[in-house]
């Protein structure tokens, strides 16, 4: 019997306290609290939402990361199953990269519980995590990640570099991002998301959601084999 992963309470950074009690604007605050799958509200306003894949590899995890997934900071290294991507929204010639998406898993768990992961290819991750059985997500966190951060540089950095002419409509400072753990069999999978602006500004029309299209995940192979 797998043995259940704890659920962590992924608490924000005590140091941008203050900056998070700021008044958040209405339509803001209902992008960062939204429930379900974000790429399904995209679509609800800017129609078409392509996903670009920037890494899907072992990566070394960051601070929050290792909370969420139960990682001990005297462990070192170890393997991972990182995977970045910018979901740009839009036709392609008017498409920008409204959202910078990270997921991490440890890689054991990502061979025995998220088996379906390394096959997602350029589908969302929605497709998984909202339509597979047995999938159970935690509350959505979000936090305001200052300039000066490394996660921040970093993720800023790697989002100016495929933005090209749309650079000056990525964040400029700091980033508002959300973050929350789903549960398969047990198995924590940490999933990220930043916000471009003007993204943070757009209305979300309920009548526009769509259902997500099934994926037939490598998940429901193995449950099917060990029946």
């Amino acid at each position: 019997m797998t043995e259940r992963a704890p659920i962590l309470p992924l608490t924000p950074n005590p140091l941008l306290k203050r900056m998070r009690r700021r008044p958040i604007p209405a339509r803001a605050r209902k992008w960062l609290n939204a429930e379900g799958s974000l790429t399904r509200r995209l679509k609800a306003v800017c129609d078409t939402v392509h996903i670009q894949i920037l890494h899907q590899r072992q990566a070394a995890l960051w601070p929050l990361e290792k909370k969420a997934l139960g990682r001990q900071r005297h462990q070192q290294g170890g393997a991972t199953h990182v995977r970045t991507v910018l979901q740009w929204c839009g036709e392609p010639d008017t498409a920008f990269p409204g959202i910078f998406a990270r997921s991490a898993v440890l890689a054991p768990q990502a061979r025995l519980s998220w088996g379906s992961l390394r096959g997602l290819g350029n589908r969302p991750l929605a497709h998984l995590l909202f339509v597979a059985p047995g999938i159970r997500r935690t509350p959505l966190f979000y936090q305001y990640d200052p300039p000066h951060a490394p996660e921040t540089r970093h993720v800023l950095r790697q989002w100016q570099q495929q933005a090209g002419a749309h650079a000056d409509r990525l964040p400029q400072r700091g980033i508002w991002r959300r973050y929350s753990v789903f549960l398969h069999r047990g198995a924590p999978l940490i999933v990220t998301e930043w916000f471009a602006p003007e993204v943070l500004d757009w209305p979300i029309d309920h009548r526009k959601l769509t259902p997500i299209r099934r994926l037939q995940p490598r998940i429901q192979k193995q449950q099917h084999r060990r029946a």
